[in-house]
């Protein structure tokens, strides 16, 4: 074992993809935590303004219409700033999650990891002198790879061909 050991294109490359996997678990997180911070501050900010008010308001509409006219214009109160808190939590909650990493970039990076030491092994082998039998499988395998290339940079969208019937 080699103790100055370059890490291989394989190993960047899960590495680089598991970063992204921690950047989206991340943002999952952290809309949740988001949302579940404003449904508790919502609640809390309910509880006191409920424990500031209720006593004045009680007595003030006790003194005007009766005492059971007090207790249902309190408790409709209550109900109302309930169901507000709990509609602008789901409401948070109901945002659309980021998305899944794909891994195009790092499939890019493979692929330029694997095509270079190809294409330069190819090119020593070409100089040579190989005979005409291997001269011809590396031009095919560099036209594949060009290929390759070519309809990885301009692939079409999925939805651009269609059947004709």
């Amino acid at each position: 074992m080699r103790a100055t050991s370059q890490p291989s294109s394989l190993s960047l490359i899960v590495s680089s993809y598991l970063a992204d996997w921690r950047r989206w678990i991340g943002k999952m997180v952290s809309g949740y935590a988001l949302a579940g911070g404003f449904m508790l501050i919502g609640a809390v900010s309910i509880l006191v303004a409920i424990g500031v008010g209720v006593a004045a308001g009680f007595h003030a509409i006790e003194l005007h219409y009766g005492i059971w006219t007090a207790y249902a214009a309190i408790g409709g109160a209550f109900a109302l700033l309930g169901l507000l808190g709990l509609v602008i939590g789901r409401v948070l909650l109901a945002r659309p999650a980021p998305h899944v990493p794909r891994g195009s970039r790092q499939a890019a990076m493979l692929k330029r990891a694997v095509a270079v030491p190809v294409a330069a092994r190819l090119i020593a082998t070409s100089r040579s002198g190989a005979d005409t039998t291997t001269k011809a499988l590396a031009a095919g395998a560099v036209i594949l790879l060009a290929g390759w290339f070519a309809a990885s940079r301009f692939r079409r969208r999925p939805d651009a061909i269609r059947d004709q019937q």
